[in-house]
């Protein structure tokens, strides 16, 4: 039994199938609350039957204030509620039912220990690829990646420098003293932002390699020839928001040096092969210009007092 109360969040927006539906089922199973942020979706019939439901909070928008928005607000009403601790999803995002409580029993153990943690999150199976994806360390000349072979034979949890945000569960001391998600990003590196003002701030967070998510990752890949590698791709306008937002960070001092020498090369090379093989290659390099130009007009991000 988890010493700790737990407020778990769904951001929703346009959710095309019954999987929110299942998403929501299975966290309440194991939350003391959930939080619904729908962020203006066109169809809200899937809150129908949640609507009177005693732990159940529904929070509709009138426009959509993206992922950073809708976790700021999920976390706004886990500290009215006094939680302890805050899981994120997206709605898409496909989880076990003892997922939050082997997450939080996790947590615990770690903080328990003394150590300042401030986030644990499970292994991510790409729902499109059915690729796992490693848990990283950052570092110059090549990142540490720490695959399901490669886990600890004594634990199954291990000190990385990143998780995404769905499945992600937070300490709320962590989060009130790093600060919530960085609105001004909107979709895209909101997660890869806390993390490195996490670490900043001396916080650890741990991947769990006992604890598995399915999450769609872009919305379509291309497999690179003779290798295991493969190119995502990316809605237009996720384009841009992944370009402005990483040439932002590029240029914080908390952000960690040795991703962003790897980011840019990464980056670079990804747009060049698609400027070279995507048909739609004009729109891309304006959607990328544009970004690269509006993430100067961005400020360094203050933390909003609570």
């Amino acid at each position: 039994m988890n010493q700790h109360s737990v407020c778990a969040g769904v951001v929703a927006h346009n959710p095309v199938n019954g999987d929110v539906n299942v998403l929501i089922e299975s966290l309440l199973v194991s939350s003391k609350w959930v939080v619904i942020v729908d962020n203006n979706s066109s169809d809200k019939r899937y809150l129908e039957g949640l609507v009177n439901h005693p732990s159940v909070r529904i929070i509709c928008n009138n426009d959509n204030r993206g992922v950073s928005g809708g976790i700021n607000q999920i976390i706004d009403y886990a500290r009215h509620v006094k939680a302890d601790f805050l899981a994120a999803f997206d709605h898409d995002t496909k989880i076990s039912l003892d997922l939050v409580d082997a997450l939080a029993s996790n947590l615990e153990r770690l903080l328990a220990t003394g150590e300042a943690v401030a986030a644990i999150g499970p292994l991510v199976i790409d729902d499109y690829t059915n690729h796992t994806l490693p848990f990283i360390q950052f570092r110059l000349p090549l990142n540490t990646r720490y695959s399901l072979e490669q886990s600890p034979e004594s634990d199954r949890l291990v000190e990385c420098d990143f998780l995404i945000s769905s499945g992600c569960l937070m300490s709320m001391k962590a989060i009130d003293d790093i600060g919530s998600m960085n609105e001004a990003l909107f979709i895209d590196n909101v997660d890869l932002d806390w993390c490195f003002r996490a670490s900043h701030k001396k916080y650890k967070v741990y991947g769990d390699f006992g604890s598995v998510i399915r999450q769609q990752i872009g919305s379509a890949y291309t497999q690179i020839p003779f290798t295991k590698a493969v190119i995502r791709y990316h809605d237009y306008n996720r384009i841009y928001y992944m370009t402005r937002n990483r040439v932002w960070l590029y240029r914080q001092q908390y952000v960690n040096r040795s991703w962003v020498v790897h980011d840019v090369c990464r980056l670079t090379c990804k747009f060049l092969y698609l400027l070279l093989f995507k048909r739609d290659r004009t729109v891309l390099l304006r959607r990328s210009v544009k970004g690269i130009i509006d993430s100067f007009a961005m400020r360094p991000y203050n933390s909003p007092s609570h």
